[in-house]
């Protein structure tokens, strides 16, 4: 198996797990979530402690990740508490588009295509259509929290793109970013949250959410992104927000009304076009 279809399924893996982030964060919503997200880091970490040498990165390798890691769920939860979470939610979907806009960037051989494009604006026109058919609104007096979720936006995929111009590590070091990001976590639970008395029925709930969207997810993260094209990853991650509303309607029992299987089809078809790198070059000009 050649390593850009190795890229692809660790790439699914990560997407899967992390479509199932908001099925768990409602039945968690009782929790203060950076007490949620500290817990998770913290369990996600726990695989890499089976190889404590290769855990903990160079210091700017370190540096780099946390800042990845916890600064993407500081915006994005910030974001939550100056912005209502469904429009916050859309500009942090964004993200996936923002990957495959700025790779260029980054690796200036990696060029976009024509499919790329018309991909990103699929998605971007499907993510809105999930949003607002939901009852978004885009109102002034949340800018802040705009601003701050559209920081969360850029945060992630520069964390993602920006590290493979660093010094390559073992999957395992992804554990060491986990851990020193679940210990600020909880530092920010204790400065900004109230105490929390952990129920047994919710400790299996952060147990599977620390080891699927919190630990296999950034490990399969890792190793597609090392292993294959950023631009075909983010495509690939515009399913994201299509498998989080799948799992809330299964799950949560939420409603699936027109407007949202509409964006499924078009975010599944921004995510088609964003995969178009498969086909030979010829049959693309």
């Amino acid at each position: 198996m050649n390593p850009k279809t190795q890229s692809l399924i660790f790439g699914l893996i990560t997407i899967l797990c992390w479509g199932s982030l908001a099925t768990f964060g409602k039945l968690l919503i009782h929790l203060p979530p950076f007490y949620v997200l500290g817990a998770c880091f913290l369990i996600g970490s726990l695989p890499a402690f089976a190889r404590p040498k290769e855990m903990f990165p160079d210091l700017k390798v370190l540096l780099w990740g946390t800042a990845g890691y916890f600064g993407y769920h500081f915006l994005l939860f910030y974001a939550f508490r100056f912005a209502p979470a469904i429009e916050a939610n859309l500009i942090n979907y964004l993200w996936p588009v923002i990957m495959v806009v700025i790779t260029p960037i980054f690796f200036p051989e990696q060029k976009l295509r024509w499919y790329h494009i018309a991909g990103a604006a699929l998605a971007v026109i499907g993510s809105v259509f999930l949003v607002f058919g939901k009852g978004g609104e885009l109102k002034s007096e949340y800018l802040t929290g705009y601003l701050l979720a559209l920081g969360a936006a850029f945060a992630w995929p520069i964390y993602s793109v920006g590290k493979k111009k660093l010094k390559a590590t073992t999957v395992w070091a992804i554990g060491g970013l986990c851990f020193v990001s679940g210990i600020l976590c909880f530092l920010t639970h204790l400065w900004l949250e109230p105490r929390v008395v952990l129920q047994s029925e919710d400790l299996w709930k952060l147990i599977v959410m620390g080891l699927g969207p919190f630990g296999l997810a950034f490990y399969t993260w890792d190793l597609a992104l090392k292993m294959g094209d950023s631009r075909i990853i983010g495509a690939l991650a515009y399913l994201t927000p299509v498998l989080s509303t799948i799992g809330l309607v299964i799950f949560a029992n939420e409603l699936l009304v027109f407007s949202t299987v509409v964006a499924i089809v078009l975010i599944i078809g921004g995510a088609s076009a964003g995969l178009l790198d498969f086909l030979p070059s010829k049959r693309l000009k």
